[in-house]
Formats: C-alpha cells, sequence, structure tokens
C-alpha cells in the first residue's frame, strides 16, 4: 500500500475528516511530525491517505471545502498560486491581486501570507 500526503491541518479538523471519511468506508491517517506540525495552543497534524483512495479523497475534500465557499466562485488558479519572496511579484490567492512580496499583506482584500 503506497501511502498519499494529504496535507497538514489542524488536530480537530483532521478528526472531523477522518470520522466522516471513515463512515464512508474510507481511513486515513493522523501523524504527528516535528518539522511541519505544531504543538501547544494549535495543535496540527499531517494526514495521509491510501494512494489507492485518492479519487474519493480528492472527492471528498473538494465537496469540504465547496460547501465553505457556497455562494462564491472560487478561482483554483489563484488558490494554487505560491507566494514566492524571490519574485517581482505575486497574486494574492484570495482576490487574484497582484503585488510586490516586499509585504505579507494583500493590500486589495487584506489576506496576510
Amino acid at each position: 500500500m503506497e501511502e498519499l500526503f494529504l496535507g497538514v491541518m489542524d488536530l480537530q479538523e483532521a478528526k472531523n475528516h477522518q470520522q466522516k471519511l471513515k463512515n464512508a468506508g474510507v481511513f486515513i491517517e493522523l501523524k504527528t511530525n516535528g518539522e511541519t506540525c505544531t504543538t501547544g495552543c494549535k495543535v496540527t497534524v499531517e494526514v495521509w491517505g491510501k494512494s489507492s483512495d485518492q479519487e474519493l479523497l480528492l472527492e471528498h475534500f473538494k465537496n469540504d471545502y465547496m460547501k465553505h465557499v457556497l455562494g462564491h466562485e472560487p478561482n483554483f488558479d489563484h488558490l494554487s498560486a505560491v507566494f514566492d519572496t524571490s519574485s517581482s511579484e505575486v497574486i494574492c490567492q484570495a482576490c487574484g491581486a497582484k503585488f510586490s512580496p516586499s509585504t505579507n499583506e494583500c493590500p486589495d482584500c487584506g489576506l496576510v501570507y
């Protein structure tokens, strides 16, 4: 079985996804990693699934995301943009505004990077 890294998320959010997926017969594993996870007031964990469940996992997380942006039209190209401080210009993941990475806040919508 090949494992699939799904990302790092808040522990409680990860547990909620784990329970919903378990009810659908899909299992994810929550792991701690000192290099990627946080402890203390905000605990985060790595979320791993089976490569064989990739389609079901993608569908689950896409549906969950779309539930949170209901009524809005997300631009997935902006969401996948990387905030690269070595670039001369970056694109805000929230609104698509272009600005200099000399500041870590979007001048249009205020998203902080």
